[in-house]
């Protein structure tokens, strides 16, 4: 038998995941952002997470261009924020009230956390790109709630463990 693109799918979308938003300001001082679930930490030493944009995503070229870009990590009560940033063509930010972190890049108050991070690196990953980061800043949310969580296509927050 072999691997169709749909069965690989179906067997990825069996493993649960956290979500995230990853932001940058574009050339023009608009906010380009996406939702995400393929994003991890990679390095210790130095500081290092990556997450694997769409080649094809409209914020592509904006979130891997730019020196600073943030990553949101998401609470399990923001499943309405995941979809507003996941919508192509859609105004991601609306709604919203976007400050400038430390370093420049877009915060979307209420995250569990704000990671904020230099451009790194950018690789070659098929259909997508694997953008890495070295981390700069860190804001952790006070409150510890749960974590919004992607799996089968589905958002949810984590039960308490």
């Amino acid at each position: 038998m072999s691997v169709t693109t749909d069965m690989f799918k179906q067997a990825m979308g069996r493993f649960p995941t956290g979500v995230t938003i990853t932001t940058a300001f574009d050339s023009e001082g608009a906010v380009a952002g996406m939702t995400a679930s393929a994003f991890t930490s990679l390095s210790l030493d130095p500081l290092l997470v990556l997450m694997c944009p769409a080649k094809d995503a409209e914020c592509y070229g904006p979130l891997t261009e730019a020196s600073y870009f943030s990553i949101h990590i998401l609470a399990g009560h923001q499943g309405e924020l995941a979809w507003q940033f996941a919508k192509s063509g859609a105004e991601k930010t609306a709604g919203l009230t976007i400050a400038a972190g430390p370093f420049g890049t877009p915060h979307i108050q209420g995250c569990l956390a704000y990671l904020e991070c230099k451009h790194h690196a950018l690789y070659d990953g098929g259909d997508h790109g694997i953008l890495v980061g070295e981390v700069q800043h860190i804001e952790l949310d006070a409150e510890s709630t749960a974590p919004l969580v992607y799996c089968q296509s589905r958002l949810g927050a984590l039960p308490a463990l």
